[in-house]
């Protein structure tokens, strides 16, 4: 009680200090909580990029087998030839995702994609039977 001696008053204030830093300390954590929610989902989101290119001369692709990780990939296609070419992914006669079909130049497009063994080819007639092909592997 006030003016009776009493340490009641104090305790309160001690308390109401406690309380203030307990209540500052959950602010903090859920803050670095939130902040390294932020960067996860950051980092989960960016796509993994493939290169692909082909050279000046030659029905075939610079590169014979690809990596990649699971889900949304980005595959950039250079095309330095002036014959028409493209990239298009698939498993069997299943199509996943495809470019668009350019001369010297390059064109970019996205699939999702599970763990697996995948196809990539030049869909121009001839171009895929002629060798223009190669594996992509997602793990």
């Amino acid at each position: 009680m006030p003016g009776d001696g009493s340490s009641h008053g104090c305790l309160t204030i001690l308390q109401l200090k406690g309380f203030r830093m307990r209540k500052l300390l959950l602010v903090l954590v859920a803050t670095g909580a939130l902040a390294a929610a932020v960067v996860s989902t950051a980092t989960a989101a960016t796509p993994a990029v493939v290169h692909l290119s082909a050279p000046v001369s030659g029905l075939k692709y610079d590169q014979k087998v690809v990596h990649a990780h699971a889900g949304k990939i980005k595959i950039v296609f250079l095309n330095r030839s002036p014959l028409k070419h493209n990239v298009n992914v698939e498993i069997g006669e299943k199509e996943f995702g495809k470019s668009a079909t350019i001369t010297k130049g390059t064109t970019t497009f996205f699939v999702t994609l599970k763990p697996g063994k995948y196809n990539f080819y030049c869909s121009v007639p001839g171009h895929e039977d002629a060798g223009m092909k190669g594996t992509l592997i997602v793990s």
